[in-house]
């Protein structure tokens, strides 16, 4: 039994080695691509490394036939067509310079991608799914750091601090930046910067738990269960909630590059290629509430300012991120319903059949609660910036379009419209409650979410009526959730409070509302600031990164994965009421 288990070990340990050597020599060819080692070198290297994977996919079919198994059908197929490329060629050199290296690490990336699906390490040790996420945060930003630290990355070297700045800044999905993107990194820069808004917005195991579905055509009930817990579904219907999740975001990002790319005007642009990039650059952005801009100033850009068009397809974007995939999915399920209610007594006759309650109190709560706040928000930007942020915008539609986008971007997203610190302070005080607040529970945003608010408010008026539960919508809301979002506002309003109070004491230039409202937007990871990002410290920019850590994934989240225990006492101590006011 144990040399059973030490083989296994060995085995897992060797593919891991290959993994590593594999992404090792892509970071040689994309980083330091011009600069030493040689083309031919890394041309030699690479032509051994492909050698070497075909030759352990080759022993992987073999293993799992020998045991009665049938192979996975995405080895059989990467192995195919690594026959098919080296069988025209017997030493391969010409054939793998004709592919290109792109074509190579691709192909390589394939390879990567099914080994990590395979590989299993026995030993029993767990995480729990708190922990796990965080780690998996935590790993994404030291792997965007090191990629944002290579030569190619940018036009001049990056810093430990700016880099990491910066990859904390794209997988927390926030958009504050010490540097300017557009102008200090290079396209691979660019390509890095967008993979990790990317991952970070849909989350690492999202991603993960796609990939080893994809390629094993399974996962295991480990895996369901680590699922069910990050998405909030059902055991059965972890693994089509993580597809679906996957397919939507890449149509929903299609469709909105599409809309973008025909918003702007072709003669900003130097090639169709340039233009291109513009729009799958701010579709992925607003969708996954970024706020990063290939601009300098955002779309407050002169060429961008007025383009109310572009500024409506990256407002929606951004509330379709911000909603939350489980209140989209149960919406859309509710509206199938009664469309075909109505279908079915336009063509049948006779009156509709009751449609089932399909719609949750989530989505309802969620969807109201939006409605209200980008209401809310639009008329108070409206009312507050006329004679100072809109007086430039002429036209009802542009001061309209103006104040909606002002109501949208502060709920985690972060693009700059406007010169946030010529607004005026009540304006600024309405953002600083919008950002706090944020977007949906399981969506790509940041902030307390719109549930923990909604729950808050209608447990004051219960309990300023006298009522024992808290009841809406002719459903009763469980206490665990009362309790989880009062537990949330605490913790937030303490960390942001420790926050401030760090960032001020480092930075003594700058005045208390500038440094506050660079802390909520940190922690909400909206992305929006009065100015001050790129005068920050050092010691300073690390705080605000360790805000935006805590913000994406939650104070909540890291306490219950430190302190939770899987305990049940068999007992209850005796109530007793304790004084309040």
């Amino acid at each position: 039994m144990l040399r059973t288990v030490l083989r296994r070990e060995v085995v897992a340990l060797t593919r891991l080695l290959v993994v590593v050597l594999t992404i090792l020599l892509a970071l040689l060819e994309l980083g330091y691509r011009g600069a030493a080692p040689t083309s031919g070198m890394r041309a030699e290297l690479l032509t051994g490394l492909m050698f070497g994977a075909g030759f352990v996919m080759l022993g992987t079919i073999l293993r799992t036939l020998l045991r009665g198994q049938r192979p996975r059908k995405a080895e059989i197929a990467w192995f195919l067509v690594w026959c098919s490329f080296f069988a025209t060629d017997p030493i391969g050199l010409p054939v793998w310079e004709g592919m290109g290296m792109t074509g190579n690490l691709i192909f390589l990336g394939l390879f990567v991608f099914i080994e990590l699906s395979r590989l299993e390490f026995g030993g029993g040790f767990t995480l729990s799914p708190a922990l796990l996420f965080t780690f998996s945060f935590i790993l994404l930003i030291s792997i965007g750091t090191a990629l944002l630290m290579l030569p190619k990355a940018a036009v001049r070297p990056l810093g430990l601090i700016e880099a990491l700045f910066t990859s904390t800044s794209a997988v927390c999905v926030t958009g504050l930046s010490v540097i300017d993107i557009g102008r200090t990194l290079t396209p691979m820069g660019l390509w890095t910067l967008l993979l990790l808004i990317q991952l970070g917005g849909l989350g690492v195991m999202t991603f993960t738990s796609f990939f080893a579905f994809f390629f094993k055509g399974s996962n295991s009930l480990e895996e369901q269960l680590r699922i069910r817990d990050l998405s909030n579904t059902t055991l059965g219907g972890a693994r089509r909630f993580i597809v679906q999740v996957i397919l939507f975001t890449l149509a929903v990002e299609a469709i909105g590059a599409l809309f973008i790319y025909q918003a702007v005007p072709a003669d900003q642009f130097a090639s169709v290629g340039d233009r291109t990039f513009f729009a799958v650059f701010h579709a992925v952005s607003a969708f996954n509430n970024a706020g990063f801009s290939t601009y300098t100033n955002g779309l407050y850009e002169p060429v961008m300012r007025y383009n109310y068009a572009l500024q409506w397809v990256v407002a929606l974007m951004i509330v379709f991120g911000g909603l939350g995939f489980g209140i989209i999915f149960n919406f859309s399920n509710h509206l199938r319903a009664w469309l075909w209610a109505r279908v079915r007594r336009w063509v049948f006759g006779g009156p509709c059949e009751r449609i089932p309650r399909v719609m949750t109190l989530s989505t309802k709560l969620v969807l109201f609660t939006t409605a209200g706040l980008l209401l809310a928000g639009t008329i108070g930007f409206w009312a507050l910036e006329q004679d100072n942020a809109l007086r430039e915008h002429g036209s009802w539609f542009g001061r309209l379009t103006v104040s909606f986008f002002g109501s949208v971007t502060p709920r985690t997203a972060g693009f700059n419209h406007v010169n946030y610190g010529t607004l005026t302070v009540p304006t600024l005080m309405i953002t600083m409650l919008l950002m706090y607040i944020g977007a949906s529970p399981g969506s790509t945003g940041g902030g307390i979410k719109t549930s923990t608010a909604a729950v808050a408010l209608l447990n004051i008026f219960s309990t300023g009526r006298g009522r024992e539960r808290v009841e809406t919508g002719g459903r009763e809301i469980g206490i665990m959730s009362v309790r989880r979002a009062f537990a949330t506002i605490v913790l937030s309003l303490v960390f942001l409070g420790t926050s401030i109070t760090v960032v001020a004491a480092l930075e003594n230039g700058h005045g208390l509302l500038p440094i506050a409202f660079e802390c909520f937007s940190a922690f909400a990871t909206a992305g929006l600031s009065m100015g001050i990002t790129p005068d920050l410290s050092d010691a300073a920019r690390v705080a605000v990164a360790l805000v935006m850590f805590v913000g994406r994934v939650s104070a909540l989240t890291l306490l219950i994965g430190v302190l939770k225990q899987v305990e049940v006492n068999p007992y209850r101590y005796p109530k007793e009421d304790i004084l309040i006011n």
